[in-house]
């Protein structure tokens, strides 16, 4: 079975095909795109100087050259454009920088998009946001805007109505209690407040069936970030996920593109079964000598 992107399951490159180029990086975000995913995914903030940069974290020190802390919001482009974000993953990557957004829009190829994850709330990010969408052609369709905060996802909603926002949602069992974060229950209680089209959500075993059931009486698109096992996303594709997320795009394609091959075409005439007009069940156990 072929992955579709205009008809079925998308695959997302999790902050780029981030399993062998460093994440959120322009290598890492190419690659993916080699490796023919559908999205690529990524996290960004509003520097200093009111430029939209591509990082995860608030500040550099977990991807820096030795752990350089600069923080994100408080530094100007020019700045962060210093740090080496890419030699904590290999060598060769020495010397790569923080993309910012533009420089991410400029690489998509025709008829790929982007999940664009907003890490900062401030109302200038959002200026910032529409006027670099704007100002390329990237379609609606192909830009999907995600958030964990539900404020983010009202404010993403109302400055862009036309592109599909995605409430963000972790689940974990808590250490001090040992219990789910969130109930079920609880989270489609949530997204029949938001104003959003869908939910992303990592994967979990209470994903289960009657759990998308009442995402898509709702009419919400269903996704899943983080899935890097083939048997999750398998479990996936069963429950109709619209889209998966995974730092190994090229790898888990080629997984599910063999797993849903067509059977080989077979010679065996042992038997055979047939359903005449009349709904008589006729049973041939040697349907050569027919």
């Amino acid at each position: 079975m072929e992955i579709n992107s205009t008809t079925q399951t998308l695959i997302v490159a999790h902050r780029g095909a981030s399993y062998a180029a460093p994440e959120n990086t322009l290598p890492a975000f190419e690659l993916a795109f080699k490796e023919n995913a559908d999205f690529i995914e990524g996290d960004f903030w509003l520097t200093k100087d009111g430029q939209i940069v591509c990082i995860h974290d608030p500040h550099t020190a977990r991807v820096a050259k030795n752990h350089t802390k600069l923080d994100i919001r408080n530094s100007t482009l020019s700045q962060l454009k210093q740090a080496d974000v890419g030699s904590w993953k290999d060598r060769k990557f020495e010397g790569t920088t923080i993309p910012t957004l533009e420089e991410i829009l400029r690489i998509i190829p025709e008829g790929k998009g982007i999940f664009i994850e907003i890490k900062d709330d401030r109302p200038e990010f959002f200026q910032k946001l529409s006027e670099t969408l704007s100002s390329f052609s990237l379609p609606a369709e192909k830009i999907r805007l995600i958030a964990f905060d539900p404020k983010v996802i009202e404010t993403a909603k109302s400055r862009f109505p036309k592109i599909k926002i995605y409430w963000l949602y972790n689940w974990y069992i808590a250490k001090e209690t040992g219990r789910l974060s969130n109930s079920p229950r609880e989270i489609i209680e949530v997204l029949k407040m938001l104003p959003c089209d869908g939910l992303n959500i990592n994967p979990f075993p209470w994903i289960d069936i009657d759990f998308v059931r009442k995402i898509r009486r709702m009419n919400l698109d269903f996704c899943v970030y983080e899935v890097n096992k083939f048997e999750d996303a398998l479990k996936l594709l069963t429950l109709g996920v619209d889209a998966i997320a995974t730092n190994y795009p090229g790898k888990l394609r080629k997984e599910i593109e063999e797993y849903f091959a067509p059977s080989p075409l077979s010679d065996q005439k042992n038997e055979r079964l047939e359903i005449d007009k009349n709904k008589t069940i006729r049973f041939y156990n040697n349907p050569q000598s027919l």
